[in-house]
């Protein structure tokens, strides 16, 4: 019985001194991001503690110029994150060299076809299948961005795709421009052009009237889902060593501890 006290106590004070770490380090990256290597930081970091990023105002975060990337980058990337995760995440650690590369390149292709940033088309492959692309969700939706058959069908005259909506570019194409028509329908707010990939158009509009969030059948939240990805965008940023282009003023960062998710 004292035994398991005094066990729940210092596993507390190791979260504690845990979160107090990660703000530190994060002020610490504010305070001299011209000459750190944010990369190191992160990776060091990220197998325990996870960000998420809630805009201050829901309706004020708009779409940023984001910078020209190179299709090595994304694939440093994506290479960073997998290696980096943990058993908490769902990751393909299985992933080819070949399909890493084939996903870095489309991203960067449709990422700027359809103007919308490849680090934040990345940080939603990676929040909606682990980089997987032959995955399923209990919905039925498929592929590296979780497109719904129906979508995928609907999108596949307009926009040339295959008749596989797993295939990996074809995938990212139709992902990459319902999200970039999502983002365009809610006046260039990526929080609820977010919202809408999750939960539609008709999602943000019953929101918006009724301020409740919505919960899809695993019990994922509107907000959760938008903050989460929103805050893997700003960590690939601090991978990338490339500042995060959106005004400091307009979100507040949320740590969370990985084993308690």
């Amino acid at each position: 019985m004292v035994r398991g006290k005094f066990f729940h106590i210092v596993l507390s004070v190791i979260m504690a001194l845990i979160l107090i770490g990660s703000f530190y380090v994060e002020y610490t990256i504010q305070r001299n991001w011209n000459v750190m290597d944010h990369s190191i930081m992160v990776s060091f970091l990220s197998p325990v503690i996870s960000r998420t990023l809630k805009p201050t105002n829901l309706d004020n975060f708009p779409n940023y110029p984001f910078p020209v990337l190179r299709v090595e980058e994304i694939d440093k990337l994506i290479k960073t994150r997998i290696d980096k995760s943990t058993f908490k995440v769902a990751m393909n650690k299985n992933l080819s060299d070949k399909d890493r590369e084939t996903i870095s390149a489309c991203i960067i292709q449709y990422s700027y076809l359809y103007h919308v940033d490849p680090l934040l088309i990345t940080a939603v492959i990676e929040q909606e299948s682990g980089f997987n692309p032959k995955v399923e969700s209990i919905q039925g939706a498929v592929g590296l961005m979780q497109i719904m058959p129906a979508l995928y069908n609907e999108l596949k005259p307009q926009l040339g795709l295959s008749d596989d909506p797993t295939s990996i570019c074809d995938n990212i194409k139709a992902g990459t421009y319902y999200l970039s028509k999502r983002i365009q329908r809610w006046n260039d707010n990526v929080y609820w052009g977010l919202v809408a990939y999750f939960a539609g158009d008709g999602g943000v509009a019953k929101i918006k009237e009724q301020g409740k969030e919505l919960y899809d059948k695993t019990g994922t939240s509107t907000q959760q889902y938008a903050v989460a990805i929103l805050g893997k965008l700003y960590e690939n940023y601090l991978i990338l060593n490339r500042e995060f282009p959106v005004p400091a003023n307009t979100y507040s960062i949320n740590f969370v501890v990985r084993f308690l998710q």
